[in-house]
């Protein structure tokens, strides 16, 4: 008894859908740019359900003839046959046809929506945000919507729809049997509704399990120098054993639910089959039924309790799919940081001096980083950044390109808000090569070519030579298009950094940030990228995260950070003679052709 009422609410949820109509309305625009497909499907439909009562029609014609012996007849049916025959194969190819139209169309344009969202995602927001769950979206979830947009939603219409015409149909052959056969249908709905609701709710821990698996994979390949460094190889391999027996376990419950429901509606529609049989037998034998008429009501009987059976379990793979939506929803329902696909957009140049007003910042609500920073940054001169681990280097990088936004101030390129600029314009005026290097898999062509649209072969080559990585590259079998693997993973660590601050040059942008640029570098290869860089900064806004004192002292202007504000500020000769912690670094840090820890 406590079983029941515990599963009563549940089944009032199966029932009643309070998120029905937010579902439907992520998934409106999309089926209604497939409505000619979904059209063709619901014609189809009534073609279908026709053929159903034509074909059962037939056969208790012919049977009937065939009591009869009347040879005529049967001839004059062959023709119907092979028409019934030729409109259920073109209605096959159709429905399969039109079908994949209408569902892979849509999951196709939903997997373009979700990847354009999650593209213009805030940076706060994204990188909250788990590969494997991301994988999860796109390789689970997205191709889990048939239930909502396929068969199971035509199925839906197309199920009650077949149940009345065939019952209609079938009460004009024998009421009593069919009145009789009518009486399974409330135990094939019930036993549906509770299927539906275990179901639904393994499918939820079917969906979380996935995610995990995905993040484990990705975390595994992405990390797998480190997996054998310390030798967590077996630990890995038990952690994805673990996950994919529970997985196993899933899917062996999911087997038995639908196990024993099968079961059960074959055992409703046998029921009901075999009690219509003998009725019908016994109405043969007193003459008030044609042995036609009951070979088409038997053909057509399990179109009585199949159709609610499987109603139920429509509903059941509907509901499934409503899990998959849900996860969807919760992505797609956060706000983008910008209207549209951001894309490299060519301005006009501008003395591109910025200003930050009474910057607020925080990361969480716990560390605030920025409290009021007020900073000016001259145009056209080199600037570095110096200070310990955690002053606010890298977060004030951050916010000069918009991936995060301040709690409170503002901040100005050339008098202009960064809030009235697009995201496009912002970023195309900023080339960044950061400490920590990323290459995309592909050529390294393809990755010197991503710098902005309409780069000539000779201007590539022109920024590898700047780079000092030209003369490597064509010891290289194949060049240019030379595939470096998955994040660079087939080059140096100097190789992938020479390749970014190409990159960079290519861009052509009026500020460079560079987070220690030259840091992977030997002596004599730093020594000619940074006469490239000396040549790339003229005219142009440089902000350096410095380590070095070689970059240090070169800076028009040095700005010293300690728990993220500006404690000193000049050239290096203005602050190695006054007291504070630029001299204290100078002392400690500041050592020649050495890479410092203070990023």
């Amino acid at each position: 008894m406590n079983r029941v009422q515990q599963l009563l609410p549940r089944i009032k949820e199966y029932i009643v859908l309070k998120d029905l109509k937010k579902t439907f309305g992520l998934l409106k625009p999309f089926v209604l740019k497939r409505w000619k497909a979904y059209l063709i499907l619901l014609l189809l439909l009534f073609i279908d359900i026709f053929l159903t009562v034509a074909f059962a029609s037939f056969f208790g014609k012919i049977a009937d003839a065939a009591v009869r012996a009347d040879f005529e007849e049967i001839k004059s049916l062959i023709p119907i046959a092979l028409t019934l025959v030729v409109i259920s194969i073109t209605f096959s190819f159709a429905d399969i046809y039109f079908e994949t139209v209408a569902t892979n169309g849509v999951k196709r344009d939903i997997k373009d929506y979700l990847f354009s969202h999650i593209l213009r995602l805030p940076t706060n927001r994204f990188s909250q945000m788990k590969s494997g769950e991301v994988l999860t979206y796109f390789s689970n979830d997205v191709h889990n919507l048939d239930g909502v947009i396929g068969s199971s939603l035509i199925n839906l219409i197309r199920l009650p729809l077949i149940f009345l015409v065939v019952f209609i149909y079938l009460l004009q052959l024998n009421m009593t049997m069919s009145l009789l056969t009518l009486l399974a249908t409330p135990f094939a709905i019930i036993a549906g509704a509770v299927f539906g609701v275990l179901l639904r709710r393994n499918s939820r821990k079917l969906n979380i399990l996935f995610e995990k698996v995905n993040e484990h994979l990705s975390e595994t390949f992405q990390g797998i120098s480190v997996i054998r460094s310390f030798t967590l190889e077996m630990r890995s391999y038990q952690e994805f054993s673990s996950y994919n027996e529970e997985l196993y376990q899933l899917e062996l419950t999911n087997a038995k639910l639908r196990g024993f429901f099968s079961s059960g509606g074959n055992l409703l529609s046998a029921g009901s089959y075999y009690i219509s049989l003998l009725l019908g037998a016994y109405f043969v034998s007193e003459g008030s039924m044609t042995v036609g008429a009951l070979l088409t009501f038997q053909s057509l009987v399990g179109y009585l309790v199949s159709p609610m059976t499987r109603l139920a379990g429509q509903w059941a793979g509907f509901q499934r799919s409503l899990t998959s939506v849900e996860r969807i929803l919760n992505v797609t329902e956060e706000k983008a940081e910008s209207p549209r696909l951001p894309s490299y957009t060519s301005g006009e140049s501008l003395s591109h001096a910025m200003e930050l007003q009474e910057i607020t910042f925080s990361y969480n609500e716990s560390t605030q980083v920025f409290n009021e920073l007020q900073l000016s940054i001259p145009a056209n001169k080199v600037i570095a950044l110096v200070g310990p681990s955690g002053a606010g280097k890298s977060t004030l990088f951050n916010l000069l390109q918009g991936f995060y936004q301040p709690q409170k101030g503002d901040i100005l390129f050339d008098g202009v808000s960064i809030k009235e600029m697009t995201v496009s314009k912002l970023r195309s005026t900023i080339a960044s090569v950061p400490q920590e290097t990323f290459l995309f898999a592909g050529s390294i062509r393809e990755n010197l070519m991503l710098a902005r649209p309409g780069i000539t072969e000779q201007e590539m080559i022109h920024a590898a030579q700047d780079a000092c990585i030209h003369d490597y590259i064509q010891t290289l079998p194949n060049g240019y298009g030379t595939e470096i693997g998955e994040r660079g993973i087939k080059l140096s660590g100097g190789q992938k950094q020479r390749i970014a601050i190409a990159r960079a040059i290519l861009k052509d942008a009026p500020i460079l940030l560079l987070d220690e640029a030259t840091s992977a570098l030997d002596t004599e290869t730093e020594y000619y990228v940074k006469e490239a860089l000396n040549s790339l900064k003229k005219n142009r806004t440089t902000l350096v995260i410095a380590h070095r004192l070689s970059t240090i002292e070169s800076a028009d202007l040095i700005l010293v950070m300690d728990q993220g504000k500006i404690v000193q500020q000049g050239t290096h000769e203005e602050l190695i003679n006054q007291p504070g912690l630029y001299q204290t670094l100078s002392r400690t840090k500041f050592k020649p052709k050495v890479e410092l820890s203070l990023a």
